[in-house]
């Protein structure tokens, strides 16, 4: 049997059925037909009312909560804490600068370490090389001005437990074998390739061009050579050595 309902504002209306309602009049109405309808009507009104009971009751609990509560301190105490926090966050993020500052100095200090380290072996290495080759070369009566740009090319510096020692390499930098042994080159035997080749053999005194002397400079009786011992040669400084060998002075030891 067919019934209506009439509400003065559509939201005095249950939610359920307010998509329904016509409108006339100024009126809101809902018309139906069965008992369905209306149990669902009043299910829907029982909804509503015990929704509105609930949101009330927690309503009441936080009524009963900030009952007594001092609002503007609260604020204070909001603002003091959302400014602490940002004090902590700022002191963190200088930190972080700080720090960052700090790893970064200590990251140039140990750059420029390691590259002093890395120009004070390059040294060492040129040091120990021209040396031993330029020794090699005076003895094998070559001239160093001529021959030791190519010699050098030829040896390898290596460290092993601290110390450095020099070895002959070829193109590849593979140790070189000087004999059937297998026993490696040696600077010496690197030079006598270098008086054997055709071309670098013009850098050599020709032999039986030698003499003997004394380490003083006289001159000996077989042709003006000067005689100098091994560990004389070698507390010479660069400079001495090359002059040592360009005036031909013979190393023995």
């Amino acid at each position: 049997m067919p019934f209506t309902l009439t509400f003065d504002k559509k939201d005095d209306a249950p939610e359920a059925i307010r998509s329904l309602l016509t409108e006339k009049d100024g009126k809101f109405i809902f018309e139906g037909e069965t008992a369905t309808e209306i149990a669902n009507l009043k299910s829907a009104l029982d909804t509503e009312r015990t929704g509105g009971r609930a949101t009330k009751t927690e309503l009441e609990k936080l009524r009963k909560q900030i009952e007594g509560l001092d609002l503007e301190k609260a604020r204070q105490l909001l603002a003091d804490a959302d400014k602490a926090a940002a004090e902590t966050a700022k002191a963190k993020g200088d930190w972080e600068a700080r720090e960052k500052q700090l790893l970064d100095k200590h990251a140039a200090e140990i750059g420029k370490l390691q590259d002093r380290e890395k120009a004070l072996q390059r040294a060492i290495e040129k040091h120990l090389v021209e040396a031993q080759a330029t020794a090699a070369i005076a003895a094998a009566k070559g001239v160093p001005e001529l021959l030791l740009p190519h010699v050098i090319r030829a040896i390898s510096v290596v460290e092993e437990n601290g110390e450095f020692s020099t070895k002959v390499v070829d193109a590849s930098g593979n140790p070189r074998i000087g004999d059937a042994k297998g026993t490696p080159m040696t600077i010496s035997q690197l030079v006598e390739e270098f008086r054997s080749n055709e071309i670098f053999g013009r850098a050599f005194e020709a032999s039986g061009a030698g003499g003997s002397g004394a380490i003083n400079g006289s001159k000996g009786a077989g042709g003006g050579q000067k005689n100098m011992t091994r560990e004389a040669f070698d507390a010479l400084d660069q400079a001495g050595r090359m002059k040592a060998a360009k005036e031909g002075v013979q190393i023995v030891d």
